[in-house]
C-alpha cells in the first residue's frame, strides 16, 4: 500500500521584509519570490522525500487544481519528487490555490493568508472514494494525511473508517476549525503546535476546564503541555485495539511532546539549539512528514521524534516550504545521538 495525502495545493506568494506593515501604512519590502506549497503539497513531498532509501511503498497526492498554469507547477513539482498525481483533479472554471506569505526577515517569523481556490472543490462521493481507496488485499493498511485546508477532511475519516477500517488517519488540524468531540475520535495519530492543541480545549472542554488547563501550562510550560498530550490521548483520539493511538504536540523551540499506546508515559524530546531561523514556513510540514513516514516503517515514537525534529530544524534554516525540505540521508547526517 503506500502513504496517501488528502489536501491542499498552493501557489505561494511570497514577501520578505524587516517587519510587518502596520494598519493602513506602506512601506518597501526586500524581496519577493513565489513557491510551490498548501499543506498538503508540502506534507506529500516531505513524506516522499524522507522516505528511506531503498523504500518501494507509493506517496499519493489526492486533491484539486485549476486548469491554470499555476496547477501545472504543482503537479510538475510532485511528480518531480516522485509524488503519485494520479488523483489530483484539474477544476474548470477555478483558480488554483494561493497563499500570499508575509516573512519578517529578521525574527523569521511567518503570517499567511488563504485563499483556496480548487482545494474547496475536495469533496469526493461514495464512487469516487472507492476509486481513490481500492482494496487489494483484505488487511491492507494505509496512512492517510489531513490537514484543515480542504472543506470536509471529517466526512473522508468517516468513510475511511466504515469502509476502509485498518487505514490510519493522521490529522494535522491547521488551520484549526471546531469538531464536533466524537469526530476527534477518528483520528489514529493526532499532530498539533501548543496553539491548536489549546484551541482544542476551548472547543470541546468546559471554559472553566480550559482555564485550568491555561493556568498549568503558565505555571509550568512544558509540564502543563504534558498534561493535556495526555488527556488527548485518554479521551480524544482512537485508540482502539487496530490505532496507533498517538498524540503530538509541538512546542516550537521548547521542543516536542509525544504519547501513545505503546509509549503510555508522555515523552520530550528537545527542540535542536544553535541553529539560524531563516523561514519557519515549511517546519511543520516537514516535521509531519518525516513523522508519518517513520511510524509507516514501524520505527518506535521515540525514535521518529528524534529524526522529526532534525528535519525541521534543517528545513527552519533554507527559504521556502516544499522545498528546503531535506532529503532522508540529510537528515542521518545531522541527528544529534
Amino acid at each position: 500500500m503506500g502513504i496517501t495525502v488528502v489536501g491542499s495545493l498552493n501557489y505561494d506568494l511570497v514577501t520578505y521584509t524587516n517587519r510587518v506593515p502596520n494598519a493602513g501604512e506602506t512601506i518597501r519590502a526586500d524581496i519577493f519570490e513565489t513557491h510551490t506549497g498548501g499543506k498538503g503539497l508540502n506534507q506529500a513531498i516531505a513524506i516522499s522525500k524522507l522516505r528511506q532509501e531503498g523504500s518501494n511503498y507509493l506517496v499519493r497526492m489526492v486533491g484539486n487544481v485549476g486548469q491554470d498554469s499555476f496547477g501545472t507547477e504543482l503537479i510538475d513539482i510532485l511528480e518531480k519528487n516522485d509524488v503519485d498525481c494520479s488523483n489530483v483533479g484539474r477544476i474548470a472554471d477555478v483558480k488554483t490555490g494561493i497563499a500570499t506569505i508575509l516573512v519578517e526577515k529578521e525574527k523569521g517569523q511567518n503570517r499567511i493568508l488563504i485563499t483556496e481556490g480548487a482545494n474547496g472543490k475536495t469533496i469526493f462521493t461514495d464512487s469516487q472514494m472507492n476509486q481513490i481507496f481500492k482494496v487489494e488485499q483484505a488487511n491492507d493498511c494505509e496512512f492517510v494525511v489531513f490537514q484543515h485546508e480542504i472543506p470536509d477532511p471529517c466526512s473522508i475519516m468517516k468513510w475511511l473508517k466504515k469502509h476502509r477500517p485498518n487505514h490510519q488517519i493522521i490529522f494535522n488540524p491547521s488551520p484549526f476549525q471546531p469538531l464536533q468531540k466524537e469526530d476527534w475520535s477518528l483520528i489514529d495519530i493526532l499532530i498539533v503546535n501548543e496553539i491548536e492543541a489549546m484551541q482544542i480545549v476551548e472547543s470541546i472542554y468546559s471554559k472553566e476546564e480550559a482555564e485550568r488547563f491555561a493556568e498549568k501550562i503558565k505555571k509550568d510550560f512544558i509540564d502543563g503541555y504534558k498534561v493535556l498530550c495526555q488527556k488527548f490521548q485518554q479521551s480524544i483520539v482512537n485508540t482502539s485495539d487496530n490505532s496507533l493511538g498517538a498524540v503530538i504536540i509541538t512546542l516550537g523551540s521548547e521542543g516536542v511532546l509525544f504519547l501513545s499506546k505503546d509509549h503510555v508515559t508522555v515523552g520530550y524530546y528537545p527542540a535542536c539549539s544553535n541553529i539560524e531561523v531563516i523561514d519557519t514556513t515549511g517546519a511543520g510540514d516537514t516535521f509531519l512528514g518525516a513523522v508519518v513516514t517513520q511510524l509507516y516503517q514501524s520505527i518506535s515514537l521515540e525514535q521518529a521524534m528524534k529524526f522529526a525534529t532534525t528535519a525541521s530544524s534543517i528545513t527552519i534554516q533554507h527559504k521556502g516550504a516544499a522545498e528546503s525540505i531535506p532529503l532522508y540521508n540529510d537528515v542521518l547526517k545531522n541527528i544529534e545521538y
